[in-house]
């Protein structure tokens, strides 16, 4: 199991030295230690041994969890890890696969809505992704334009600009 912080930190409720100051360095959120003890709890009854969690955004309403591996690992047989996931954290859960392809990457986080396209737009002063949607998808969104351009411009590490066409 791959979790952002060590099997000692996973199975107890302290932080080792070397995950605290990642905590405090901002490198891991609390919610990201609580989701890895979550899935070390889980990993024998739902068979997790081969699971990845990569990332997590708290996105208010809805949490988004990115792994780079198996994103069925997570949602588990008819859903049952994710409903697991979503009940202990009282929010809603969408699981992400981090991969090279931007596109794939981003159309799972704004599910079921569908991205027309993705253009990267070069400035004097950096670039800009803007990811275009057709007008019919805004009611698809899992969440408001201004959350999930927040969302989106972490998962980019760049500026990120939303337009319905």
């Amino acid at each position: 199991m791959n979790l952002p912080i060590c099997e000692l930190c996973a199975k107890s409720n302290t932080l080792c030295s070397g995950c605290d100051e990642k905590v405090k360095k901002g490198k891991l959120s609390k919610l990201e230690v609580k989701l890895s003890r979550l899935l070390y709890k889980l990993k024998n009854k739902y068979n997790l041994e081969h699971a990845d969690l990569t990332k997590v955004i708290d996105l208010d309403r809805v949490v988004i969890i990115l792994t780079k591996k198996d994103v069925g690992l997570l949602i588990g047989k008819e859903g049952k890890v994710v409903s697991e996931i979503s009940q202990e954290l009282g929010k809603k859960v969408r699981i992400a696969e981090i991969s090279g392809d931007i596109k794939k990457t981003l159309s799972d986080v704004v599910a079921p809505a569908k991205i027309l396209g993705i253009n990267k737009l070069y400035k004097k002063d950096g670039s800009i992704y803007k990811v275009r949607f057709s007008k019919r998808e805004i009611t698809q969104l899992p969440v408001d334009i201004n959350t999930l351009e927040k969302a989106l411009k972490y998962l980019l590490d760049s500026d990120v600009m939303i337009v319905f066409e």
